[in-house]
This record gives structure tokens, sequence and C-alpha cells, in this order.
């Protein structure tokens, strides 16, 4: 196994910490309790899975790696340990809060503002592996030309990991069974709300995902959540050659 320090980890834990409206922003409860507690576990909680879907031969050593949609730093300052044998990123459209991460925690981590459409300011097959945590869960019609970039940027081989949302949030949020993989699809809930509520809510069944997100990467793990509100997760595999939103879409194929 690759050697990986535990969440709780001293330079996390001796790390500064956002002001409490930027962690909010980054999926932290509206419900009560310590804000910048809850943000620091969330954060940690999502290194836990993302080190646990890594592969046994996987080391950071050497490494580029890229926290697409990343905030202030939720998930990126719980791999502080690493920053100091790989290369770390995050990136966000949310400019305070990359302002705040470039203020904060780089060095040793780095960070840029993206738009909200590609291109990233990144060369091809420049990262060997991207996480994006409660991104396309949110993504309604860009989701094809950035899951296209994000393969772009990406080299041979390299890995991704992203979360999205399946039956164990269906039933919560709508208080509705679920109704099976072939009538959700890719489901979109309030379209119109607006990013300062969370912006639109997006559902994947497993069979969708495999169609669309399977033509521009190999499945190599998917998760279901199991606990009601619980993200599901993959970890994918870049498949050789270009992808584009185009073929992404398509429904056939």
């Amino acid at each position: 196994m690759f050697p990986l320090t535990p969440p709780a980890n001293n330079l996390e834990a001796e790390a500064p910490l956002p002001p409490e409206h930027l962690a909010r922003r980054v999926g932290v409860p509206e419900t009560g309790g310590d804000v910048l507690e809850a943000y620091r576990r969330l954060g940690a909680d999502s290194r836990s899975t993302i080190c646990s879907l890594l592969p046994a031969e996987w080391s950071f050593d050497g490494k580029r790696v890229l926290d697409f949609g990343s905030g202030a730093g939720k998930v990126l300052r719980h791999f502080l340990p690493e920053a100091e044998r790989a290369e770390l990123w995050g990136c966000d459209i949310d400019a305070e809060a990359i302002a705040w991460l470039s203020g904060n925690l780089c060095p040793p981590l780095h960070a840029f503002v993206n738009g909200e459409k590609p291109p990233l300011e990144q060369p091809a097959g420049s990262f060997d592996l991207i996480w994006a945590v409660s991104v396309f869960t949110h993504l309604t019609r860009g989701w094809a030309p950035w899951l296209a970039e994000l393969h772009r940027v990406l080299c041979d081989g390299g890995l991704l990991i992203a979360t999205f949302l399946g039956q164990a949030v269906w039933e919560p949020r709508t208080g509705r069974s679920w109704p099976g993989d072939d009538r959700v699809g890719m489901k979109v809930l309030d379209r119109r709300q607006g990013w300062d509520l969370g912006g639109p809510t997006v559902f994947h069944s497993e069979r969708w995902l495999r169609r669309h997100w399977g033509r521009a990467f190999e499945l190599v793990e998917l998760r279901h959540g199991e606990a009601p509100g619980e993200h599901g997760v993959v970890l994918m595999r870049r498949r050789p050659g270009s992808a584009g939103a185009r073929q992404l879409r398509r429904r056939r194929g």
C-alpha cells in the first residue's frame, strides 16, 4: 500500500481556516453547530474516500493533482503532507474563495480561478489525478464540456474521481421512492435556483453514468451512497484519444 498521512494530521490542524461564509459555500449544512468544525470534518471525509479509491500501487510522489471545484480548500487542506512531494492545485469559479486559498495555503498548494466554461488554463495531459467533489452534482448543460475538458488535461491513464447523486439522496430529497435507472438517467431539480442557494441539483443513475461518462473514461469503481443523503462516487481512468462534448451527450452508441 502507498503511504498516506492520516486525515487528522498536524499540518491540517495548524492551517488557517476560511471565514464561515466561504465554508458554507461548499456544502457545510446550515443547521447549527460549529461551522468550521463541520467544514474540517467534511474535508476529512472526502480525503478518506479519495484515498480508499486510489489503486494500491498509487503514489503521490512527483504527481500533479487537481481539485476541480476546490473552493477555499476544504479537501486540499487535508492533503498538505502530500503537497510536500506532489504538486497539488485547486481551481474554482469562486474568485473570493480562490483568493483566500492563494493567500493562506499557497504555497505549498497552487490555485487559480477558472471560468464558467472551459478551457482551463492548463496544458493537455498535465495532471495525473483530478477529483471533483460536489461539482457534477450541480452542472446541467455544462457537464459534457467540462467532462471533456478534464479528459483533455489528464495524462494518458490519468485518474478522475467524481461524486454524484443517486438513490440515497433522491428519496430524502424528494420524498419519493427511486423510480429506477431508466426513468432517472440525468435528472435536474431546481434548475433555476441561484448559486447563492446552492444552484441546481443534478441526479445521475448508474446506467446513465456508464453510458455517457464511460465514453471518455473507463469506470474502474462505482460506489452508491448507502446512508440517506450520502453521495455516490466513481473512480475512472482516462481512455486514450480525444473526447468531445457532442460525443459524450449523444443518446446512443
